[in-house]
């Protein structure tokens, strides 16, 4: 993966994915408000010059930046450096990696407003939603209709150079919102020629399939002895494969959420793919568990949730991954982590499993209309 891709990956995952951790402990609102009060970061003004200057490259104006910025949040947990400041109006943010030392500007966005997007594109935009909706939404009944703000950004092509090398990318990439969603669109050469990128519905308890719904309550259940409460779902597709390449499948995974566990499930058959609890801890090297102990302590899970004999499955710690991954030739594989006791921090299927996984686990055979 080259550096415009594992910017513009990070960029995605950032942006759509929420949750992804370990067992619930008894403390976890107190777990949440310790990780509110870590997720604040001071900006020294060496830093804070070299962020103005990336916002005055993308603003072609000075912008006075706050003085204090957050932690970004990838699967509901702080990354290490990944921080992001906005301007004192709100109107601006730079997205940079806050490791000391080691600072690198990754993006800097601004607002704009729906006005500046062609109306061709919105019209493009709408249908894709509808399209989704009409497939696997039955239920739902929305009306789309977009905000007035949008957000635009651009790359730091140089994001591995000094501070002071920041160049911005050509290509422009917008948010759209409305009630109940956000859309991603790309303008490659800056010349309002957008390609839709990706989409998510938000869906509350009364829109959902009740089958659907059952089914995850009922996983979460026998994957860790939760109750499962919904708060939030999500319907996320991509369909950049289809807008910009000309194939004919997107992708799509639905997401369910209650602030402790959450599950990903394929829109097409309703089954899960992803469990993954959100307060724990997973163990960081394999010393202390065993290949053959790990393949013992996810087998039993891996039959009830994903009906997967890993009988004939190899198994090898992923170094990069810091989990478990389980191969076979002729079946799905499976991606599991555990914490210290060997119990299940998460466990995953099929293209949940991979290793690039981006939150989507079901090819969707859609086309525009």
């Amino acid at each position: 993966m080259n550096l415009k891709k594992a910017i513009v990956a990070t960029l995605v995952v950032s942006s759509m994915l929420t949750t992804l951790a370990g067992p619930i402990p008894a403390g976890a609102k107190a777990q949440e408000q310790k990780q509110s009060d870590h997720r604040t970061i001071q900006i020294d003004p060496k830093l804070a010059e070299k962020l103005n200057q990336a916002i005055k490259l993308f603003a072609g104006k000075d912008v006075e930046l706050q003085k204090v910025g957050k932690r970004e949040l990838i699967y509901n947990k702080v990354v290490a450096g990944l921080a992001e400041v906005r301007s004192v109006d709100g109107k601006y943010c730079v997205q940079f990696d806050s490791l000391k030392d080691k600072e690198i500007i990754l993006w800097v966005g601004g607002q704009t407003t729906i006005d500046q997007i062609s109306k061709q594109h919105q019209e493009e935009v709408l249908k894709w939603l509808k399209v989704i909706d009409a497939k696997y939404a039955k239920y739902a009944k929305k009306k789309y209709a977009f905000e007035q703000e949008v957000w635009v950004s651009k790359l730091n092509v140089r994001a591995f150079n000094p501070l002071d090398r920041v160049k911005l990318s050509k290509e422009k990439r917008y948010e759209l919102k409305g009630k109940d969603f956000s859309t991603f669109s790309i303008d490659f050469d800056d010349d309002g020629q957008l390609k839709t990128d990706y989409l998510r519905i938000d869906f509350d308890k009364k829109e959902l399939d009740p089958k659907l719904l059952s089914t995850v309550i009922a996983a979460a259940k026998t994957a860790f002895q939760h109750k499962f409460e919904m708060t939030s779902a999500q319907l996320a597709v991509n369909v950049f494969p289809i807008t910009a390449h000309g194939k004919n499948k997107a992708e799509a995974a639905w997401v369910f959420h209650d602030g402790k566990v959450t599950v990903y499930a394929d829109p097409n058959t309703g089954e899960i793919k992803g469990m993954y609890n959100e307060f724990g801890i997973r163990v960081r090297d394999h010393k202390g568990i065993s290949e053959k102990e790990a393949k013992e302590a996810v087998a039993p899970l891996a039959k009830k949730l994903f009906n997967i004999d890993m009988n004939g499955h190899s198994v090898k710690w992923d170094e990069h991954r810091k989990d478990y991954y389980f191969t076979s030739k002729n079946g799905m594989n499976v991606r599991a982590a555990l914490d210290a006791n060997k119990k299940i921090v998460y466990i995953c299927a099929g293209k949940a499993a991979d290793a690039q996984f981006d939150g989507y686990v079901a090819d969707m055979e859609v086309k525009s209309k």
